[in-house]
C-alpha cells in the first residue's frame, strides 16, 4: 500500500505578479494613508533598537521604512523592485547571526510559506537582535471587509491576514520572545474627506479597541544563547579519604578507658 499524495499547501499560493500589484496599491490614496500610519508607528519603535546591520524585507518596491532606525547600515531586500538585494524572503543569502535588526513588511501576509520566512530571518539573527513584523490584522474592521469581499481578488484583500497572537507562538518556537505590540488605524479602508481630522470610529478604536487596528507593528528579541555545563560521561575515580571513620559507641568507650 502507498503513500497518499498530499493534495493540498499548508497556505495559500500567490499569483506571481502580486508584488507588483501590491506595490501599485500602496500609490493609491488608500495604501498612502496606510504607510503613513504605519511610519508613525515605527518612527516611535525603531529609535529604541540598536544595532549597526538592518535589513528590510519587502513586497514590491521598498518603502523607506528604516530610515529611524539607529542602524547606520541598512539594506532592502525582495524579489521586485530596486532593492538592494534581489532574492526570495524565505531564503535569505546572509550568514547565520549577521544581523542587528530585520524588518518584514507584510512579508508574511503575501509569502507562500510565512513559517520558512520566519525562520530564516530569526536565523540571520545574532543573540538579542531584534525582529520587527508589520501585518495586517485580520481582527479588524479592515479584516471585516476582507470577510465581505469573498470573491474579491485584488490587493491587498488576497494577502494573508494572519493574528500577530499566532506570530507570537511561531516565533516562541524559534528562541524569540515578542516584547512589544501595536496597532492603528481604527477606521473603515476608506480615505476621510478630511484627513486632518479623526473620525469618531478612530476616536474610539484608539480608546477601546487599540490593538484591533487595520494593521499591526510586533517586535521580538532572540533569545541569546545560554552556556550549561556538561556532566562527565563517567565517574571520575576520587582519592581515599585521610580520616578513618570510626562509630560513635567506640569511641566513647576508648574515651571512658582513658579517664579511668
Amino acid at each position: 500500500m502507498g503513500i497518499p499524495r498530499l493534495i493540498r499547501t499548508p497556505f495559500r499560493r500567490h499569483p506571481p505578479d502580486t508584488g507588483a500589484a501590491f506595490e501599485r496599491w500602496l500609490q493609491s490614496p488608500l495604501g498612502e494613508r496606510l504607510l503613513a500610519a504605519e511610519r508613525a508607528v515605527l518612527a516611535d519603535v525603531l529609535p529604541r533598537l540598536p544595532g549597526v546591520r538592518a535589513l528590510q524585507c519587502t513586497v514590491g518596491a521598498p518603502q523607506p521604512l528604516l530610515d529611524e532606525s539607529v542602524a547606520p547600515l541598512h539594506w532592502s531586500l525582495g524579489r521586485h523592485g530596486a532593492v538592494d538585494v534581489r532574492a526570495r524572503p524565505a531564503q535569505l543569502p546572509l550568514q547565520r547571526n549577521s544581523l542587528d535588526l530585520v524588518l518584514l513588511h507584510h512579508s508574511l501576509d503575501f509569502e507562500d510559506d510565512p513559517h520558512l520566512l520566519l525562520g530564516e530571518a530569526a536565523r540571520v539573527l545574532q543573540p538579542g537582535g531584534a525582529l520587527v513584523v508589520v501585518g495586517f490584522q485580520p481582527l479588524s474592521l479592515w479584516g471585516l471587509t476582507r470577510l465581505l469581499r469573498l470573491t474579491s481578488a485584488r490587493v491587498p484583500w488576497i494577502a494573508r491576514f494572519i493574528r500577530p497572537h499566532r506570530v507570537s507562538d511561531w516565533l516562541h518556537v524559534l528562541a524569540c520572545e515578542v516584547e512589544g505590540f501595536e496597532s492603528s488605524l481604527h477606521g473603515w479602508p476608506r480615505v476621510p474627506r478630511r484627513p486632518e481630522r479623526r473620525s469618531w470610529l478612530e476616536r474610539l478604536g484608539g480608546r477601546f479597541w487599540t490593538q484591533h487596528g487595520a494593521f499591526y507593528v510586533l517586535v521580538a528579541r532572540k533569545r541569546a544563547a545560554m552556556m550549561r555545563p556538561l556532566r562527565p560521561r563517567f565517574a571520575l575515580p576520587q582519592a581515599a579519604p585521610n580520616v578513618i571513620p570510626v562509630s560513635m559507641a567506640r569511641w566513647q568507650q576508648r574515651t571512658s578507658t582513658e579517664q579511668d
